[in-house]
């Protein structure tokens, strides 16, 4: 009789918790004192966790309840929805937007290397395009451009003058360009977090905001080049920067090369204001995974500079001019491809945001309720051109202030070094600007992998963050699942690290044998000078080393961005630019000197960078075992 009552009472507390009854619990046997031992052991171990369990029971309870009313209330929604669509459909013809179009859901994840290879590679097509074009300039003025300067010259020595003057004018330009990009780093920052957390508003505010201010950046240049154009020039050439020695005579040809050099830099800078808006509309683009309009833009530019150089240059023997109005019609074009683009997108986010408050307005009249909050601005009336408001622009400037002062710092070393060959004669000069033009070419694979960093990681970090935040509310439980997802962003965000840095290596094996190889045997591609052609292969080994490191430099950059650590991006470049002047200023003792400065200057970034990198990472990690080690120490 003992061991029937207790099984009764082990049945009605289980019946009670609404528990599974195991038939092996209470399967009686012969032996009676072995049944009650088995019941009272059952019941001992019940007893320790019953009031854990059963308010675990009433909220699964209630989650499911509200799991059913949810989907009940969802049924009723999307019904009275398809009725309200069905309804304006009679009285209306507007043309509805596709899933396809309207789709505003991208991969946050760990990528696979098969999609950060292809992301790389498309991206590296679309960054080459600047270089590309600056690039072909050099060959077409260096091979035909010889005719185009002063009489008394030899065609030889007129084709080093043109080239020479390619060097100041290209700096000028893509360096103001360049200057901006801090714009278009803050977009794919907003961006990136706008699409992780799926906030439509943000998406929209931010592609207005940053399409307004790039239009008035590129204005600004505009005025600046054209004012301050010749001034700027002429800092960069410094007194011997345009002289020539032949046998025992000094010809000074600074007037030729200056002139020169300041027609293409203002015709360049006619297209500047729709050249920030592009790469600003580029960044937007390829932070929304969209690699296909960028790739369609970089080629539409490249076949137009190519025919442009052709006619320009080698027909109509405009010289410099010519190159700097092929490039500018070529920058109109593929421009106008990604604004166009971007412009599209833009009015797709606004019909989602639209049919997702039809949605929310049919909730508040099955509730019966005002869920709706209050928006400063509403974002169907956003234009696609804006200047953000006082919050707005400080909220942009946080991000895009320290990236402005890196940018600066980038363009300050480089200009340094070109400023620094030009001191020791316009062969220097003009050799140096050919192989910065083979440098960038290369370097924009670094840029790639920096963008990958800056698209991939921050949805890594967002998610690691919430998994904290969900940690640090339910720190009570022990579950094993929780235990795993809480490790999985750290993990996973070293795990991406270490996959760029895997391609960076391998990609900067390629780009120093390519680069060198070009520097070494296809010098006369560029110009028909002997002696430019031997100072280009006599300085091409350091030139291949400073290629090998870009790629990891520009990696271990990108991910220090892509976690807003700019504070420390700051000071890493203040200290890097210090000691890359020191060198020129008190080492640097003629032209082979200048590139070893490039070298220390990319050394220099890659060690503190990768410092940063792996001690963040190793930190977040340990902190969240530590995090986990506590919780299974209270229990």
């Amino acid at each position: 009789m003992i061991s029937r009552r207790a099984i009764f009472i082990y049945i009605f507390l289980r019946l009670y918790l609404k528990l599974p009854i195991p038939t092996s619990s209470y399967t009686l046997t012969s032996n009676p004192k072995n049944n009650i031992r088995c019941v009272s052991t059952q019941l001992r171990y019940r007893n320790i966790g019953i009031h854990n369990t059963r308010s675990r029971f009433t909220v699964a309870k209630d989650i499911v309840q509200d799991r059913r009313i949810q989907l009940e209330l969802n049924a009723h929604i999307d019904s009275l929805y398809s009725d309200g669509n069905n309804a304006d459909k009679d009285f209306s013809n507007e043309e509805q937007p596709t899933s396809s179009d309207t789709s505003t859901t991208l991969f946050v994840g760990l990528p696979s290397y098969r999609r950060i290879i292809w992301f790389v590679a498309t991206t590296f097509l679309i960054w080459v395009s600047e270089p590309l074009l600056s690039l072909v300039d050099s060959a077409a003025v260096g091979r035909y451009a010889g005719h185009a300067s002063t009489q008394s010259s030899s065609p030889n020595l007129s084709s080093v003058v043109q080239l020479a003057a390619l060097g100041p004018a290209t700096t000028v330009c893509d360096s103001s360009i360049y200057l901006t990009l801090f714009i278009a780093m803050a977009t794919t920052n907003k961006l990136a977090k706008a699409f992780a957390k799926d906030d439509l508003d943000e998406q929209i505010t931010t592609i207005s905001h940053v399409m307004g201010v790039s239009l008035a950046v590129g204005s600004i240049l505009l005025l600046f080049i054209n004012l301050q154009g010749e001034r700027l020039i002429s800092s960069i050439l410094g007194q011997a920067g345009a002289t020539v020695s032949i046998g025992s005579k000094v010809i000074d040809l600074t007037p030729e090369v200056l002139r020169a050099s300041l027609g293409y830099a203002r015709i360049r800078s006619i297209a500047s204001p729709l050249a920030v808006m592009g790469l600003t509309a580029q960044s937007a683009l390829l932070c929304a995974q969209d690699t296909t309009t960028p790739a369609l833009a970089v080629g539409v530019a490249s076949i137009t500079n190519i025919i442009g150089d052709y006619i320009f240059v080698a027909k109509f023997r405009w010289g410099v001019r010519g190159a700097a109005l092929a490039t500018s019609i070529a920058s109109f074009l593929a421009n106008g491809i990604l604004i166009r683009k971007v412009y599209k997108m833009f009015t797709t986010w606004k019909d989602v945001y639209r049919e997702r408050m039809k949605r929310e307005k049919v909730l508040q009249s099955v509730l019966d309720t005002d869920i709706s909050t209050e928006k400063e601005r509403d974002p169907l009336t956003t234009p696609f051109l804006s200047f953000p408001d006082r919050q707005s622009l400080l909220s942009l400037l946080l991000l895009a202030g320290p990236m402005f002062f890196v940018m600066l710092g980038k363009i300050l070393g480089y200009s340094a070094m070109t400023v620094r060959a030009g001191s020791f004669g316009m062969v220097s000069l003009a050799c140096h600007n050919v192989l910065m033009r083979i440098f960038f070419f290369f370097a924009t694979v670094g840029d790639a992998l920096s963008q990958s960093a800056q698209t991939f990681l921050p949805g890594l970090f967002y998610r690691k963050s919430l998994e904290e935040e969900e940690d640090t509310t339910n720190n009570m439980d022990t579950s094993p699942q929780k235990t795993t997802l809480s490790s999985s962003g750290g993990n996973d965000a070293r795990t991406l690290v270490k996959r760029l840095l895997l391609i960076s290596s391998t990609m900067g094996v390629v780009n120093s044998i390519a680069g060198r190889w070009i520097a070494l045997n296809a010098g006369g591609t560029f110009t028909s000078n002997a002696a430019l052609v031997s100072l280009m292969s006599h300085v091409s080994p350091f030139m291949g080393l400073a290629l090998l490191l870009h790629p990891l430099t520009m990696a271990l950059e990108g991910s220090i961005i892509a976690a807003s650590d700019s504070g420390y991006l700051v000071g890493t470049y203040v200290a890097s630019i210090l000691a890359l002047l020191g060198w020129l200023r008190f080492i640097c003792k003629d032209f082979l000197g200048v590139w070893h400065g490039i070298l220390v200057f990319q050394a220099l970034r890659i060690s503190q960078f990768g410092v940063r990198v792996w001690r963040r990472t190793a930190s977040n990690r340990k902190r969240t075992s530590i995090q986990q080690q506590t919780k299974l120490e209270i229990y």
